[in-house]
């Protein structure tokens, strides 16, 4: 019996990994952008829904890198990195641009450089978060990325943008 009062209707069951996208549409997550550098300093980064704490002692946080992502090497070679919880206006544009294949997601973005070098994001940002790789972990088509949380800011304003449904949606919460 469903919580609801309802019973369960195994009918529609799926299966592989098109029943774990459906299921996993069903649960709302928060967005982020991940970023780092590339040779010469050049900016990359890609859009997440699968980003959480792990640790606070020592402060600990995860990331889940697809393995055709081009942004992987990277992480994987610079071992810094940052996370940016997204919201506010701008905050799906950007999010659907660092999700894509495009070549230079960081055109027209307003961004800087920390003092450690990293592009961090201006606009639609909510939180950041710099990161050291700690360890890296092979799950499937991803790399599970474990970093430890050095220094970051909450920035006030609006709430968060999530994902759910496989949409975009802004939440009133701030």
């Amino acid at each position: 019996m469903r919580a609801n009062g309802g019973t369960a209707d195994t009918a529609g069951v799926r299966t592989g990994a098109a029943g774990l996208f459906s299921v996993m549409a069903a649960f709302p997550t928060g967005v982020a952008i991940v970023t780092t550098t590339a040779e010469g300093g050049r900016p990359v980064g890609l859009t997440t829904t699968a980003l959480c704490s792990v640790s606070a002692r020592p402060p600990l946080l995860l990331v889940s890198v697809g393995e055709r992502s081009r942004t992987l090497r990277w992480l994987r070679e610079r071992r810094r990195f940052l996370v940016h919880v997204m919201g506010g206006a701008g905050a799906e544009r950007l999010c659907s641009r660092f999700a894509s294949t495009d070549g230079d997601k960081f055109a027209g973005a307003s961004w800087r450089h920390t003092g450690s070098g990293l592009p961090l994001l201006e606009d639609g940002v909510i939180a950041w978060g710099e990161c050291a790789t700690e360890q890296e972990v092979v799950a499937g088509d991803h790399t599970v990325i474990v970093g430890r949380y050095l220094r970051g800011e909450r920035l006030s304003g609006p709430g968060p943008l999530v994902y759910h449904a496989r949409t975009y949606r802004d939440t009133p919460w701030g």
